[in-house]
């Protein structure tokens, strides 16, 4: 089996090491823990197949992200609670090319500002973007303090949720109407501007219950250091250089939001849940300093809105099904006139009108079914339509509006085949209307020791679609040249992107095994995964250097997406979560990966994909309740190095990997029909450290530095 997965030796022997004493370890383990020693229960999950899973018996590594994680990590945005997820890492990319600050989060590397290989839901509602793919992250109508876990799926899971389910799917879990009663008041104040605020009430009647929750967040965004870099004649770098002068990182961000939930309880059998939101947020967007001007230093606006309902009904003890409906809308502005481009006698010098704004919308419709079929043996199958709208004059810019539709065809299944093996099978059927049918399979056998210890061996297929602008992108910057009141023979100053007919999906085979592991009495939960997956078809911009002859460009060039690599990757991840006592907890993973590009001859792109991941990367969190009143938190971080891929190549430098330490304090009180909290959150404590391109050839270089702030939440039920 060890040569199915044909790993790094490095990987091969410290799997070997670990997975054999996993196992003779296991062999003297109790069949049952004492639940008197329990502190905290084996974790439940929903978005490995659609079924209610023990994380031990889902037929792919899954890591939950629980509640008192999430409110003890003091994070005020969802990517640095992310940062807790084996494989998983984020980054900023404000740098000198600009466009506008973005948090990328991404799982085993292969991505740029867009990380588009990530399904991302919330509540079960896809929000990836249609037309440029990813999340943008800064513009999600939900608030933290609504979250009650995140479950993150590590691995294709294009059998349970569809395309784009490719390298990882992370599905944002909401809390219940009815866990939120009464007033609920957070205010947030630090340095770099920070000033949050978010109200939220809960209430019930009958059997009705509902929660509407306000909040903005408001910041400068992250700081810079000034550019010394000196040239050579060609305009190549010399020597790189930095002050320690801080300058204008152009990338403040004001966000405000109202999301609400009415969860109604119809009958004993039928539940209802409405979900709604609308948010707005205003974003500085730096200058393009790489750029001929093209580019101004500018503003954008940009709505987020859906709508969300869902019936589900219990026919009987053996038969459920669930309706669905949602829509999505980001309406993005961000219009404004480039610099001066001067050309040149006899052509008069000019600007030109741009926009860079955008409409998405997304409608999808889902009826699910489960059934018990037999005691050993359960079933959930389903049927969906979707219909994803885009308009957008730069990205589509001679395209119109594009509208896409895609349906799908679902079905996944458990069999108990005896006391100590399980067996999870499924498969997804998507047709595509621009692109051809798919199927995504995906069979796991689950082996149990006994109750304490399993493991996993699993193997699963999944395609990544391409995005609208992916497969119709059309970009051009456009001005009718005169000279003298004449036109000029052509009209176009720059075609940058074509569309591709022929592209195809990007697709993933991944083999893995698994363990699952407690210990101590149950004090102690371990999961590792050893992977090896084979993605082919990569999408990447082609450049074309020879244009139809109908086309007018400069120089004749253009780009255009195109299927052009394949890599491997192979790695280990390990993950635990240890609570000694009741009012100790500790969290950890580490992973170690290796991206290998199949690229024949080798290129740039090859380089690029190879290390897009880092080799190495750890966390840690420790969560400390002293006593009835305090508690406190410290969390740890450590990347490889590694750049992104749309970061300048240079040799990979040992000093670009990074640490960081977060802590938090905090002191409650509970007082008559109140509960209070102050909280102290320091953030970076072990010195400032650029988490996307630590040397940009222009402009600044963007920093994390120290960043500390003072919460205050109040409840009165």
């Amino acid at each position: 089996m060890m040569n199915l997965y044909k790993l790094h030796s490095s990987h091969t022997k410290l799997s070997t090491i670990s997975i054999t004493s996993i196992i003779a370890f296991t062999l003297s383990m109790p069949l049952q823990a004492n639940e008197d020693d329990l502190f905290f229960e084996m974790p439940v999950v929903l978005s490995a197949s659609r079924l209610e899973q023990a994380v031990s018996e889902a037929p792919i590594a899954i890591t939950s992200i629980d509640r008192q994680i999430i409110e003890a990590s003091g994070a005020r945005t969802i990517p640095e609670i992310l940062r807790l997820v084996p494989g998983v890492v984020i980054g900023s990319n404000a740098n000198e090319w600009g466009e506008e600050a973005k948090q990328v989060v991404t799982y085993h590397g292969h991505t740029d500002q867009y990380s588009k290989q990530m399904q991302v839901l919330i509540d079960g509602r896809s929000i990836y973007e249609p037309i440029i793919g990813g999340v943008n992250w800064n513009m999600i109508p939900i608030n933290i303090e609504d979250i009650e876990r995140i479950e993150v799926s590590r691995g294709p899971n294009a059998s349970t949720f569809g395309s784009n389910s490719f390298l990882a799917v992370i599905n944002i879990i909401t809390r219940h109407a009815s866990e939120d009663q009464g007033h609920y008041v957070k205010a947030r104040a630090g340095n770099h501007d920070i000033a949050d605020l978010t109200y939220r009430y809960g209430g019930s009647n009958g059997d009705l219950d509902y929660r509407i929750t306000a909040t903005t967040q408001n910041d400068d965004g992250l700081d810079a250091k000034k550019n010394l870099n000196t040239y050579a004649s060609d305009g190549n770098v010399v020597t790189r250089q930095y002050s320690n002068e801080i300058v204008e990182n152009h990338d403040d961000i004001g966000t405000g939001a109202i999301d609400y939930r009415i969860d109604y309880q119809i009958n004993n059998n039928s539940r209802l849940t409405y979900q709604g939101g609308y948010g707005k947020t205003d974003l500085e967007i730096k200058k393009n300093y790489a750029s001929d001007g093209i580019k101004p230093q500018r503003e954008s606006d940009t709505i987020n809105a859906h709508q969300f309902i869902k019936l589900e009904n219990t026919v009987d003890d053996n038969n459920s099904f669930i309706i669905q409906y949602y829509y999505n809308l980001q309406n993005k502005t961000d219009q404004s006139r480039s610099n001066l481009i001067e050309v040149g006698a006899p052509i008069d010098d000019f600007s030109l009108d741009l926009d860079f704004g955008f409409k998405s919308e997304r409608h999808n419709l889902e009826f699910t079914h489960f059934n018990q079929t037999t005691d050993n043996l359960r079933l959930i199958w389903g049927v969906s339509a979707q219909q994803d709208i885009a308009k957008s004059p730069y990205w589509l810019y001679d395209q119109g509006t594009i509208r896409r539709e895609i349906y799908r065809l679902f079905a996944n299944a458990e069999w108990q085949i005896n006391q100590n093996n399980l067996l999870n099978f499924g498969a997804l059927v998507e047709e595509n209307r621009t692109l051809d049918t798919e199927v995504s399979p995906r069979l796991a056998l689950i082996h149990k020791f006994n109750n304490n210890h399993s493991i996993r061996i699993g193997v699963s297929q999944a395609i990544r679609s391409p995005f609208i602008a992916e497969e119709f992108g059309s970009t051009v910057y456009s001005h009718d040249l005169t000279s003298g009141g004449s036109p000029i023979d052509f009209t176009l100053l720059e075609r940058v992107l074509m569309p591709n007919d022929d592209l195809e999906h990007e697709t993933i085979i991944s083999r893995e095994i698994g363990y699952f592991g407690r210990f101590l009495e149950d004090k102690l939960l371990f999961n590792a995964r050893l992977f090896y997956d084979r993605i082919d078809d990569l999408i990447q911009l082609e450049r074309i250097n020879d244009l139809p002859d109908e086309i007018d460009n400069y120089d004749n060039s253009a780009h255009i997406q195109n299927n052009l690599s394949s890599t491997d990757i192979t790695g280990i991840e390990l993950e635990m979560d240890i609570q000694p006592n009741p009012s100790l907890r500790f969290y950890g993973n580490i992973t170690s990966l290796k991206i290998k590009s199949n690229d024949t001859p080798r290129t740039l792109r090859s380089v690029e994909f190879e290390q897009s991941a880092p080799e190495w990367t750890g966390s840690l969190m420790v969560i400390k309740q002293f006593d009835e009143h305090y508690s406190g938190s410290l969390e740890f971080h450590y990347i490889d190095e590694m750049y992104w891929m749309d970061v300048p190549r240079n040799e990979l430098n040992e000093d670009s990997n990074y640490r960081t330490l977060d802590l938090r304090i905090s002191k409650s009180s509970r007082q008559s029909g109140s509960t209070s909290e102050i909280s102290l959150v320091l953030k970076n404590l072990l010195g400032e450290y650029s988490s996307y391109n630590q040397a940009p050839d222009d402009g600044p270089v963007v920093i994390h530095n120290f960043t500390g702030y003072i919460e205050y939440a109040v409840l009165f039920q």
